[in-house]
């Protein structure tokens, strides 16, 4: 979206197609990123993708079902998106294309337009493309879709998409919006750019915030103030969604993270801020039922935290996160310490490099329960959580030092220069 908006002040036309389904349709982008001054393209209406929860895609386990999907969405919807996207451009040259890691079918569809310059935003740890553990491989309804991209000829199929999902295409850049001092392992044809500084926490005017975020922050900086760190737990809403349909132990395993973590910074005497998304305090044991009464003054738990805007006032001491790559360049930049908890994909490499960096530590996962170099919670508990609460903690000065470096970059401006640049 930041680059989005920086071509169009630019004065560059942005046709912005997006496709969606029954969690999410396409149409609830449509005012913030016509806000933007793009031209906005629901795929919806033009091309639905009806297969999206049929039993047939749905039958597999979650991820085999998530390659389904894209794979099926590519030969469903691309040429609806191609004719749209046609009509939205309305003659004008293309100087460049550019896709979304998941989406295929926008490849294929800008492929069917005859686009020579083709890019791919890998929005996440790009190390996986090549360590992804290939569950789609045998799988015959995955086979059988690409096969049928294959045929179409609309694109390169000929190869084993890379993680399942990115093309092998000569001609296909890819992009990513992370710094060389985070991601110190990515695949020699990945372009990182270095972290979007103009699209991350800045300070603004309190009075501008909405009434609710005022009086968070000042009752997080009346509690600094007189002495108590505060710990932001926020294990990220696709992974709280993702596990509350996954099984019971995996609700269960979210609720001993927030208690168990919540419990420690209280004996610390840290105020606590718990996100819980769809779920209640109970829901996360972040209530006084199971904390006691020192959880009624000293947790605050609501559906929504603006943790940007924290970030951005440095209400933050330290932070359980999940590894969503978003959340973790606001919090580096930030200079906030982390325990990381990984759900699934490139969040094992966000976890471990986080902890190589020495600016957080990787906490035990029921999702990645082979996790390397993990640290049991109730270790983290016992010991690091509230050394890391603590002033001068190693984390927080190995944070502070790494957000100054990241900060000096901006990976708007290489994209931009990568994108027009003739080639």
């Amino acid at each position: 979206m930041p680059l989005a908006k920086r071509l169009v002040q630019r004065g560059y036309t942005v046709v912005w197609a997006i496709s969606g389904d029954a969690n999410e349709p396409a149409s609830v982008w449509r005012e913030p990123l016509t806000a933007l001054g793009v031209r906005f393209v629901d795929v919806d209406q033009h091309a639905p993708f009806p297969r999206g929860a049929s039993p047939e895609v749905m039958s597999a386990g979650m991820l085999v079902a998530l390659y389904r999907r894209i794979v099926a969405r590519a030969i469903d919807v691309s040429a609806g998106a191609a004719d749209a996207i046609r009509a939205a451009v309305d003659g004008a040259p293309i100087v460049a294309g550019v896709y979304d890691y998941f989406a295929v079918w926008a490849y294929v569809a800008m492929r069917r337009l005859g686009i020579a310059n083709l890019d791919v935003v890998v929005s996440a740890f790009p190390s996986i493309l090549d360590r992804m553990p290939p569950l789609y491989v045998d799988d015959p309804y995955y086979q059988r879709e690409l096969s049928g991209l294959r045929a179409a000829g609309f694109g390169s199929f000929d190869e084993l998409p890379r993680a399942g999902l990115l093309p092998r295409d000569p001609g296909l850049r890819v992009l990513n919006f992370s710094s060389p001092r985070l991601c110190t392992d990515a695949p020699p044809y990945v372009h990182v750019l270095g972290v979007q500084t103009d699209a991350l926490p800045h300070t603004d005017d309190l009075s501008a915030a909405p009434a609710e975020h005022q009086a968070l922050a000042h009752r997080l900086k009346a509690a600094r103030d007189a002495g108590a760190p505060v710990l932001l737990l926020s294990m990220g809403t696709v992974v709280t969604r993702m596990f509350a349909r996954m099984s019971p132990a995996h609700v269960a395993f979210l609720k001993r993270l927030y208690t168990t973590l919540a419990a420690s910074a209280l004996r610390a005497g840290a105020v606590v801020v718990a996100s819980t998304c769809d779920s209640s305090a109970a829901d996360f044991g972040v209530d006084e039922a199971a904390l006691g009464p020192a959880a009624r003054d000293r947790v605050i738990a609501m559906p929504f935290v603006p943790q940007p805007f924290l970030f951005a006032h440095g209400l933050v001491d330290a932070m359980l996160m999940h590894g969503g790559a978003n959340t973790f360049h606001e919090a580096v930049v930030s200079g906030v310490p982390l325990l990381i908890s990984p759900g699934f994909g490139d969040q094992e490499s966000v976890a471990l490099a986080a902890a190589k960096l020495g600016v957080g530590v990787a906490v035990e996962s029921i999702s990645i329960p082979a996790l390397e170099g993990a640290t049991p919670l109730d270790r983290v508990a016992d010991g690091i959580l509230p050394a890391m609460l603590a002033p001068g903690n190693p984390w927080k000065a190995a944070a502070t030092s790494l957000a100054a470096h990241v900060k000096l970059e901006n990976g708007l401006d290489a994209a931009e220069a990568l994108l027009l640049a003739p080639r």
